[in-house]
């Protein structure tokens, strides 16, 4: 098909007229084809609408030619009303109520004369492709509504506003003409093309308008494909889009790209964590360092080897470590870096972090680095660290991280002074901002400056109770805060703060300033708080027992707590059904020695002694104190004495354990014959002398001390007039002839020694009966033993 041009008379630009066909529907054409008729002609393209507009008038009686010039005058009208009308579907026309012809004849009409416009179209020489798949897709709903409207027998009136009488047929040929310079230019062609075939006969009518059809129907079969594959595209977006990918791909590329990459819920977990990671830029660099870092901590490499690997390493990651030490594998390569590299590269390492001390401290992985510098770094490192906490150290505590981080340089490289300063937050601002290094301690700023006395202990209970809640009051520093609080604090501070922490005290149990603090609790504290105290023990009584200083505390509570009940039933209980495992340990041995025998010399040191002693003067004690340590000794002695029988050989045979039986035996509230006769039984086995496989109690360094301990234990039982004697029993269970056995080697000789030296009549008369045969054997013998056995034996009187 020839293609038209038209110069658009606004821009002088040129465009093809078949960049317009999908706009052009055959009415739109059929308009601008009667727009352009000679000016003559106007009479007869007046509007059917306009002739019966003038109301309450009937039309007269039309001839058959009268009635086709009125249905093509009134196709006119409606194509210059529907390039007028801003919306896209024109308003239906309404015809008179009493026009006298029928909207059937109209339409009828009206189709013939599109038909004909047709063909005049076909007849020119450049003739236009219509689209007949456009024209029906313009056709709107409305469109249809109208034609079933018309098809009907009623006559709908005409609108009054548009039937103007003032309205001719010269205006609406001027607003007909004021259309786009597209529609312009156009119309000048088809007119153009017209008067160029003006002449031509129309033989080929029929062939052109054939051939218009079939190209219209080709063409429209044509946007219907290109329609469908647009929408199968969209479709294909939209899915993509749902499974998350970023970017919307053409169906070429989202077919190609579907057939070369595999989905994601198809890959493994291994997989998927790989590809995760290679979204890493450093990617690369994080491979290579954690292959050297594979090689680096191995134990077995040479010095020279690891200096190496460990340099290859620094320059790699040289000006990217923080980067790397914020993640979780990285920041152990860094980590080991600082163990086993050179001075010069810890120093570089440092100086690429040493402003973001506080920073790292906060992290999960990284923290642990700060920990390395303190361990293997210099001096000075060390002290840059601890400069980077001042001004930080209470917000560092209540942080979950770093408050490891700072208990962990508190306790192992602070000196005094740092440990002062980092303490002196706690204070108030005004010393953490301005310090004075005359004055370290806090007694020392109180005796110096005593007016500050309620302003500093109002700052550090604002700043330590936030943490009775937190994880962090598990640390030192903490513990040192609220012991200070608790020494100068009035009576009425101090029960304000043991309300607070009376639940939380099991946790401050394995540091000196802790324990302090509970025993603080326990001795202020009124009947209801030590309560609440000793249940929040419950559970853990056994491995307080155990600790260096929380065993402190169950000693306090043994001191001053009037209600014994509650302390046999949550404290005493619980310790006597693991009383081997209590008994094992050096603390819980204390523990069990304060129940036998308190603030005894022989087990106690006097400092002990002294700090228990500052609770004696506690206002909330009532009862005598040699009536409540009976009461406790009552509920002991029972399951003690059971666990001398049960462990017998156990505990004669430790030389530790040898106090806890000599303790037991001597302080028990009951009978002790039957755990006498059971250390007895031990002493009455077969005796060889020189067998080194299997100690006798005799012969065994801790078992023959054990015996003589018992047996000198005697004679303060006979001044105090007890009826049951070890010696007694002794002799009483071993056999006929174990003396003179025990005579044969020197420890044996010294225990019978012990024997006649106690003094009990019955007791050395069995013994130089015993020995009389073996007497002047004795005498032959050459170790020490046997020569003052034997002088004991022939001075004694028979």
């Amino acid at each position: 098909m020839a293609e038209l041009t038209s110069s658009n008379p606004r821009t002088g630009s040129k465009s093809k007229l078949m960049k317009l066909k999908h706009h052009l529907t055959p009415k739109r054409l059929l308009k601008m084809q009667e727009r352009e008729t000679p000016e003559g002609d106007s009479v007869k393209r007046r509007s059917v609408k306009k002739l019966l507009s003038v109301r309450n008038v009937k039309p007269p009686m039309q001839t058959t030619a009268e009635l086709q010039n009125t249905s093509n005058k009134m196709s006119r009208n409606e194509s210059i009303s529907s390039d007028n009308s801003p919306s896209k579907h024109p308003k239906k026309q309404r015809t008179p109520k009493n026009s006298g012809v029928s909207k059937n004849t109209i339409v009828k009409h009206l189709k013939a004369k599109r038909l004909s416009n047709a063909k005049i179209i076909a007849t020119e020489g450049k003739s236009l492709k219509v689209p007949q798949a456009n024209f029906k897709e313009h056709v709107s709903p409305k469109h249809k509504l109208k034609s079933k409207e018309l098809d009907t027998n009623d006559e709908p009136e005409f609108d009054r506003k548009d039937a103007s009488i003032n309205d001719s047929w010269e205006m609406a040929v001027k607003r007909a003409r004021g259309r786009p310079d597209g529609e312009a230019a156009v119309s000048l062609e088809v007119k153009r093309a017209r008067r160029e075939e003006k002449g031509k006969s129309g033989e080929d009518d029929q062939v052109k308008v054939h051939d218009v059809k079939k190209k219209e129907k080709a063409f429209g079969n044509k946007i219907k494909k290109i329609a469908s594959k647009k929408v199968q595209s969209m479709k294909t977006a939209s899915k993509e889009i749902k499974k998350g990918l970023k970017r919307k791909l053409s169906t070429k590329e989202s077919s190609e790209e579907a057939s070369k990459r595999p989905k994601l819920e198809e890959l493994t977990k291994k997989e998927r964590k790989k590809k995760r990671q290679m979204q890493n830029p450093n990617f690369e660099l994080i491979v290579k360092t954690k292959h050297i870092w594979e090689q680096l901590r191995r134990h077995d490499l040479t010095k020279e080897k690891r200096q190496k690997l460990c340099s290859e390493l620094y320059r790699i990651v040289k000006g990217k470590v923080k980067e790397l030490l914020f993640a979780h594998d990285t920041a152990r390569v860094i980590q080991c870096l600082m163990q086993y590299g050179s001075q010069e590269h810890r120093d570089g390492l440092f100086e690429e972090l040493k402003e973001h001390i506080t920073e790292i401290a906060k992290s999960t992985y990284a923290s642990f680095f700060v920990k390395k510098i303190l361990k293997y770094g210099t001096k000075s490192q060390r002290n840059h660290v601890f400069r980077s906490f001042h001004g930080h150290v209470r917000k560092l505590i209540r942080h979950s991280v770093a408050a490891s981080v700072l208990e962990y340089g508190y306790n192992e490289y602070a000196t005094a002074t740092q440990r002062s300063a980092m303490m002196e937050e706690f204070y108030g601002p005004s010393f953490s901002l301005f310090k004075d290094h005359a004055q370290t301690t806090l007694d020392e700023i109180l005796i110096s400056q005593p007016n500050k006395r309620d302003m500093i202990l109002s700052n550090m209970k604002e700043a330590i109770v936030p943490l009775v809640d937190k994880t962090s009051l598990t640390h030192t520093i903490v513990h040192r805060a609220f012991y200070e609080y608790f020494t100068y604090a009035t009576a009425k501070m101090k029960a304000d703060m043991i309300e607070t922490v009376r639940d939380h005290l099991i946790h401050m149990l394995h540091t000196r300033e802790g324990s302090r603090v509970a025993m603080q609790c326990v001795w202020y504290g009124t009947a209801k708080d030590r309560k609440v105290i000793i249940k929040s023990l419950k559970s853990h009584i056994v491995k307080a027992c155990k600790e260096e200083y929380g065993h402190m505390v169950l000693l306090a509570i043994f001191d001053v707590v009037d209600d014994t009940k509650i302390v046999h039933k949550a404290i005493l209980e619980e310790m006597l059904k693991s009383v081997h495992e209590v008994a094992m340990d050096q603390y819980g041995l204390k523990v069990l020695l304060y129940l036998l025998s308190p603030r005894d010399g022989l087990h106690f040191h006097p400092d002990i002694v002294k700090v228990l002693e500052q609770g004696d003067g506690n206002p909330t004690s009532k009862k005598d104190a040699s009536l409540r340590r009976s009461e406790l000794l009552q509920a002991v002695s029972p399951s003690l004495l059971q666990y001398i029988i049960d462990h017998t050989k156990e505990l004669v045979m430790s030389n530790s354990r040898l106090l806890l039986i000599l303790t037991i035996l001597t302080h028990v509230q009951g009978d002790p014959t039957s755990a006498m006769e059971a250390i007895s039984k031990i002493a009455a086995e077969p005796f060889v002398s020189g067998n080194l496989e299997n100690f006798h109690i005799i012969e065994h360094p801790a078992g023959h001390m054990t015996l003589k301990k018992l047996i000198k234990n005697d004679a303060e039982r006979m001044k105090e007039g007890g009826k049951v004697l070890f010696s007694e029993v002794l002799l009483r269970t071993v056999p006929e002839g174990a003396l003179k056995s025990w005579a044969a080697c020197n420890r044996g000789c010294f225990m019978l020694i012990s024997l006649l030296e106690l003094g009990h009549p019955t007791v050395s008369a069995e013994v130089q009966k015993e020995l009389a045969p073996v007497k002047k054997s004795l005498g032959k013998m050459d170790f020490k033993g046997a020569q003052i056995l034997h002088n004991k034996l022939s001075t004694s009187p028979p």
